[in-house]
Formats: C-alpha cells, sequence, structure tokens
C-alpha cells in the first residue's frame, strides 16, 4: 500500500499582540494647567510660555486634547501682555518725545511730567510729594497747585549714619538754615520743612539732602523771593 497522502496541518491563528497602554492617563496636563494659571498674572509671563511651550509638546505626545487647549490659550494670553506691555511702553516713549525735553533753556520745568528724584533741582515744584513713592515724582511748573518745593540741596558731613537720629536732625538744621536764604524770610511755625536725606544702604556714597516745602492743602506760585 501506498502511504497516505502528506496532509499539511492548518496554519496556527495568528497571535494577537498584548494591549498596549495608552500614554494619555485621562488627566489633564499639569503644566498646561499651571500655563493657563500663569498667564493671568503679567508678571509671570516668562514662566507661564515655558510651562505652556512644555505642555504643548506633552500633550501632542500623549493625545491629551483639553491639556493642549490649555496650553495654547495660555500661550495667546501671554502674546496678549507682550502685545500691551509694549504699546505701554512705546505710548510712554511717544508721549515722552511729544512732550520735548523735561526743562526750557532757563532751566525751569516744562509743564506736568514725571522725573527721577534724582534729577530735581532748586525751584521745582512736586505736585503731591506725599502720594509720591519710588525713584520718580510728578512735578509741574510753580504756577500750577502743587504741596511742595524744592528751596534747597546740601551734602552731609561724614559722619552720623543715615537713619540715625543724629543725621536725621542734621538733615533738618541745615535745611531750616538753607530757608531764609531762599525765601528771604526765617520759617515761621506754619511753614512745614521736609528733609529727604540719603539712605542707609547709599552712604557714604551718597551724602546728598534735598529740602522741601510742604503745604498739605496745595499752594500757588514760588516761595522763592
Amino acid at each position: 500500500m501506498s502511504p497516505p497522502p502528506y496532509q499539511m496541518s492548518p496554519p496556527p491563528y495568528p497571535m494577537s499582540p498584548p494591549p498596549q497602554r495608552p500614554l494619555w492617563n485621562g488627566k489633564t496636563n499639569g503644566f498646561a494647567i499651571a500655563a493657563l494659571t500663569m498667564s493671568m498674572f503679567g508678571c509671570a509671563i516668562l514662566l507661564s510660555t515655558a510651562f505652556g511651550i512644555l505642555a504643548v509638546v506633552q500633550t501632542r505626545r500623549n493625545g491629551d486634547r483639553r491639556g493642549r487647549r490649555f496650553a495654547i490659550a495660555a500661550l495667546v494670553i501671554n502674546g496678549i501682555w507682550v502685545l500691551v506691555i509694549a504699546g505701554a511702553v512705546v505710548a510712554g516713549v511717544v508721549t515722552n518725545i511729544a512732550q520735548g525735553p523735561d526743562r526750557d533753556a532757563t532751566g525751569a520745568i516744562r509743564g506736568e511730567r514725571s522725573i527721577a528724584v534724582a534729577d530735581l533741582r532748586v525751584g521745582d515744584c512736586i505736585k503731591d510729594i506725599k502720594n509720591e513713592y519710588g525713584t520718580y515724582v510728578d512735578v509741574a511748573p510753580c504756577s500750577v497747585e502743587h504741596t511742595s518745593e524744592v528751596f534747597a540741596q546740601f551734602t552731609l558731613p561724614d559722619g552720623p549714619w543715615p537713619g540715625d537720629a543724629k543725621a536725621q536732625q542734621a538733615a533738618h538744621d541745615g535745611c531750616e538754615s538753607r530757608f531764609q536764604g531762599y525765601t528771604g524770610a526765617a520759617p515761621r511755625g506754619s511753614d512745614r520743612l521736609l528733609a529727604e536725606s540719603p539712605d542707609a544702604l547709599d552712604w557714604p556714597k551718597d551724602r546728598g539732602v534735598l529740602c522741601m516745602t510742604y503745604q498739605p492743602a496745595g499752594t500757588t506760585g514760588s516761595v522763592r523771593r
């Protein structure tokens, strides 16, 4: 007898690949949330932008659509902040150019404007000294209503430290002794004098004192004689 014909067995069923774990775990990307939150504050533009870019890259890989939308929204808001800040800077520069120099040929202040405290001179009038903070003040011609006028500047001797009671007293005494030379009369009880003495951090490099009058209700005209 001849052997039965060779029969090939059917091929085994192909094995299905093991299920793959999805890249996205269903949670919104943390960098995207942080970027969107910080984009609400203009002071955090750089950090928010960095987080936003990182979130865009990560959400593109794992399919987190909500996180991607958050990240893109943060980048758009940061772009708006940049435009607003740039616009403010340009407007300030244009306004300053339009107003011209701070002073005229005689050295008098040209109109109402903001200047650095270090640039104040004797004869300058400050609109409201009690509302001024930082290194800039709003000044105006003395014919405009103001509260203060610079009447003297001098340098303290290299002696007591700023903030010390002796230094403050020396600054006040120096201003009081110079008041009559500017106004033509000794200070009266109603005359209020302000002595702006140097900061302790700038001592002894800066020993300058700024002497100013102060009228809380405001006044017009100069006290110079």
